[in-house]
């Protein structure tokens, strides 16, 4: 059972372009730190444990590194009862939300004999940077089994922090693993100077035919419109990001674009709702049509839009 639990919590989150985050660049060019492995440090004889952009206290009284079931990627400790504390970290190839890999995560863990839901996921503030956290249970082996993880996205970049124990023994470390957890603090690559770049190409006004009419702001703010007509009864809006470059959907500088859509509020006949998804993610061809229009696709379902700037 306990190879099994490794296994998962290395393995992280499940989505494409994965890259060791010792060895990923960000679209800006910038590298991510290096791994930073374990070193003693005076705080309280805690130890400082790294990867990526992501370093973080233990206590290794409580929990043991284990080097051996680490990677480039990932970090492993154990405590005495068989518990297990994992850290991964991965460069996707579209941006990250947390609500994204959750549902990812999600999706693998349904699997499971038993799964369930035993917290849903919440907004949690760790030294000043947004994660958040889920709790669920499931039985692997007929051993009823608990997990409590944390989710970070910022950018392309995607971290997971994991205490998974049998549910007999789930609360015995979990203050333990919450000490870790709330220790952490996150130094990860911006796209600051690519974001730019995108955005001064995609602000303005698009014309998507019968798609609707989406509205991108200098800001970083977008509404798109189910009609030219602009009318705020059926619309949803969010912020958006975006990146002149994407190696998943082929994509050079000068050649395409790559943008994402974080929606945070739909209305439909005026009601307010929620979209289905928490971010949608886009790729736009830089070869211009002859009426003027680009060719636009989303990445998820492959649909196919044909945006015409209007402003």
């Amino acid at each position: 059972m306990k190879k099994l639990k490794v296994k998962y919590i290395l393995c992280g989150v499940a989505m494409s372009m994965l890259v060791g985050c010792s060895a990923a660049t960000g679209g800006d060019g910038a590298q991510a730190p290096e791994r930073a492995g374990t070193e003693q440090t005076d705080a309280a004889s805690l130890k400082q444990a790294g990867l990526g952009g992501l370093a973080l206290l233990y206590d290794d009284s409580v929990w043991t590194y284990d080097e051996s079931r680490g990677s480039d990627s990932s970090l492993a400790f154990t405590a005495q009862d068989g518990s297990l504390l994992g850290i991964s970290c991965s460069r996707e190839g579209f941006y990250q939300h947390p609500l994204d890999m959750i549902n990812v995560s999600r999706q693998l863990s349904a699997g499971y004999t038993n799964f369930e839901d035993v917290e849903e996921p919440v907004q949690v503030m760790v030294q000043d940077d947004e994660w958040y956290e889920w709790i669920y249970q499931y039985e692997e082996n007929g051993v009823k089994t608990m997990a409590l993880q944390r989710f970070y996205g910022k950018n392309y970049y995607a971290y997971t922090i994991s205490y998974i124990a049998e549910e007999k023994s789930f609360e015995a470390n979990r203050s333990e693993a919450l000490k870790v957890m709330n220790s952490a603090v996150m130094s990860v690559p911006d796209n600051e100077e690519a974001e730019k770049k995108a955005q001064e190409f995609l602000a303005g006004e698009w014309d998507l035919g019968d798609a609707g009419y989406l509205v991108m702001r200098d800001d970083g703010t977008y509404t798109w419109y189910m009609d030219s007509s602009k009318d705020e009864k059926n619309m949803h809006k969010g912020t958006y990001g975006g990146d002149v470059r994407n190696d998943a959907l082929g994509f050079e500088e000068g050649k395409g674009l790559y943008f994402v859509l974080f929606p945070e509020v739909l209305y439909t006949d005026g009601e307010e709702g929620k979209t289905s998804g928490v971010k949608y993610d886009y790729g736009v061809s830089l070869e211009q049509n002859g009426d003027g229009s680009y060719d636009m696709i989303n990445a998820n379902t492959f649909a196919m839009y044909s945006m015409l700037r209007m402003d």
